[in-house]
């Protein structure tokens, strides 16, 4: 399980550095390997289920996380000029804060996997009978932004910028972002490698975001021990 308080994902160290990139790349050969049995598994198994799945995977849409955050954000922003100095502007300032937060941890690795995606152009498994799962057409449509996986970028991303702040929720949320990273396979429109990418990406991402606030004193702060907590300015009424 992700620690929030550390400052990767993983407990990276000099000494386990090397060790921790070799396992993330044999996760991604071994998933390699199965991009093709999966997808064909999950067609000829699972196609009932699609109605179902294509539920799970709204949350994958970014507007479904973004768009209300950017409305929080701009309200409490407001709200916080016109309130006068106390308390409250206080709490109206850091609820924005948070929200601009929250909003920077999921957008920013949205940003790069839509990015990624349209350079590499992956054909996605619409393509799969003719195609097979290494075929590229960099700059193309949507059939050919396959990797990684922009909705588990999403959602993973989502729940790692909510961890920090509050743990349990966030570890809740890992499981549905797991689940809605099945679903895109079940749909047919990624391979399980585009999933772990978009898992990499949306967690690390959301870290990094973390991790620039923290040296920089804003909403973070790194203690002694080397752990990363959040510094909130909340004070009583």
């Amino acid at each position: 399980m992700l620690n929030a308080q550390n400052k990767w994902p993983l407990a990276f160290s000099r000494v386990a550095l090397p060790v921790y990139l070799a396992a993330l790349v044999a996760i991604f050969l071994v998933l390699l390997a199965l991009d093709a049995p999966v997808t064909i598994w999950a067609h000829e198994n699972l196609i009932g289920w699609r109605p179902i799945f294509e539920i799970v995977t709204i949350p994958g849409n970014s507007k479904w996380t973004l768009v209300p955050l950017l409305v929080l954000m701009i309200l409490a922003f407001g709200v916080s000029r016109l309130l006068p100095e106390g308390v409250r502007r206080v709490q109206m300032t850091t609820i924005a804060s948070v929200s601009t937060f929250l909003f920077a941890g999921v957008a920013l690795p949205g940003i790069i996997s839509n990015f990624i995606k349209r350079i590499l152009g992956r054909a996605r498994p619409v393509h799969f009978d003719e195609l097979g799962i290494a075929h590229f057409r960099p700059f193309s449509d949507w059939s050919y932004q396959s990797f990684p996986s922009g909705d588990t970028t999403t959602v993973f991303a989502t729940a790692a910028v909510v961890m920090f702040f509050w743990p349990k929720w966030g570890r809740l949320l890992l499981i549905g972002a797991a689940l809605v990273g099945f679903a895109r396979i079940v749909l047919g429109v990624h391979f399980p490698t585009d999933v772990y990418g978009g898992l990499l990406l949306g967690t690390f991402g959301a870290y990094a975001v973390r991790n620039f606030c923290a040296e920089r004193g804003w909403l973070f702060i790194q203690t002694e021990d080397g752990r990363f907590v959040p510094a909130l300015k909340w004070p009583r009424a």
